[in-house]
């Protein structure tokens, strides 16, 4: 074998070893959950935990759907605390972000379970949308009290008109929770979501410490500037 064809062949075996590696790292994003097995390891009585959930899935649902709900408990005491603290619709939406990113830090593989990859073959139970609509629903809310207010800054001077997937993406959500807002809030909404739920992962999965000695310091401008970004106004001294 000449120098080439054993370079090559070396090449061929690095690249199989890190196929496999890369495989054994999505086989990762399964979970096993045999609720005998799980009560074997929790010390329960394994008939015991199939009375309450008789297979795998239907323990994941309960998790994921509790999860949703606690998060959404605490999206909207955030929302109500700052209501009733008299605060303007910037804080309003600040303080929501902030709630759900401090429940996020308390829970972080519960925030993983819900926004991380999804289980591979498990679809979540419908239960599940109602909690999650609270949570979008405590910002609509600020959103539409501004908009009442005439507070709301919809189509802005210069701005790019929607492309035609974008405006399938509003009709999706004109039909649905942001019915009644501004196209362009809700074009917003797609950015402002995304961007938060990606800071609040970004941080749970431990990226930010070695860069930012004060991270509630950065969530709360990055929640600050999302929420000028979809139209709610900053006063003096915010």
């Amino acid at each position: 074998m000449t120098s080439t064809e054993a370079q090559h062949a070396g090449d061929a075996v690095v690249e199989r070893l890190k196929e496999e590696a890369l495989r054994r790292l999505t086989e990762r994003h399964k979970v096993h959950l045999d609720p005998a097995a799980v009560a074997r390891d929790a010390g329960v009585d394994p008939q015991e935990a199939e009375r309450h959930y008789p297979d795998g899935d239907a323990l994941l649902s309960a998790m994921v759907l509790g999860a949703y709900t606690s998060l959404a408990d605490s999206t909207e005491a955030a929302a109500a605390a700052a209501l009733a603290e008299g605060a303007d619709p910037l804080r309003r939406w600040v303080a929501i972000w902030l709630g759900i990113r401090e429940w996020a830090m308390a829970h972080p593989e519960e925030y993983v379970l819900l926004w991380g990859r999804p289980v591979p073959g498990y679809t979540a139970p419908p239960e599940t949308l109602e909690a999650v609509a609270r949570i979008v629903l405590s910002m609509v809310a600020v959103l539409r009290d501004a908009h009442k207010a005439g507070e709301l800054t919809g189509d802005r001077p210069g701005e790019e008109p929607l492309s035609d997937g974008m405006r399938q993406n509003v009709d999706a959500l004109a039909a649905g929770l942001l019915e009644g807002l501004p196209r362009s809030v809700m074009a917003r909404m797609f950015v402002v979501w995304t961007q938060l739920h990606g800071m609040v992962g970004f941080e749970v999965n431990s990226h930010i410490m070695d860069i930012a000695p004060d991270p509630t310091a950065v969530f709360s401008y990055g929640a600050a500037a999302m929420g000028e970004y979809i139209g709610l106004p900053r006063r003096a001294g915010q």
